[in-house]
């Protein structure tokens, strides 16, 4: 295993060499202009991609997430697909399962609940 990070760590130096007749000046050089991009990466505002900064990997937008309303409570979280972007197309007993899912699970129905409760029994 330790065969491998020092195979890894000669790659990354090879990589930095452009000039073969000067093979050490280069890898200084590289190393120093890396040293110099990630100091300085430092001052940069969040927003600017850097090696310090980078963009999520897998973003879905989830992570940007704007409520689309701040009345209803369940509306207000961010939540991911598990499909591709696009419609999706629910049959009628899943569309029951959620629709019964949202009117159980936000707090302003609780008072409609509780007087459904009473009428029941």
């Amino acid at each position: 295993m330790l065969i491998f990070f020092l195979l890894r760590a000669i790659q990354k130096l090879r990589q930095k060499v452009r000039n073969k007749a000067r093979v050490e000046g280069c890898i200084v050089e590289a190393q120093l202009v890396e040293e110099a991009t990630n100091s300085m990466s430092l001052f940069f505002k969040s927003k600017v991609h850097s090696t310090r900064n980078k963009a999520p990997r897998y973003d879905d937008g989830a992570s940007t997430f704007v409520p689309a309303c701040d009345d209803i409570e369940i509306f207000g979280q961010p939540g991911r697909c598990h499909v591709q972007r696009g419609c999706c197309d629910l049959s009628i007993e899943e569309y029951k399962a959620a629709f019964l899912y949202i009117l159980t699970n936000i707090p302003q129905m609780e008072d409609f609940l509780k007087y459904v409760f009473i009428l029941l029994k």
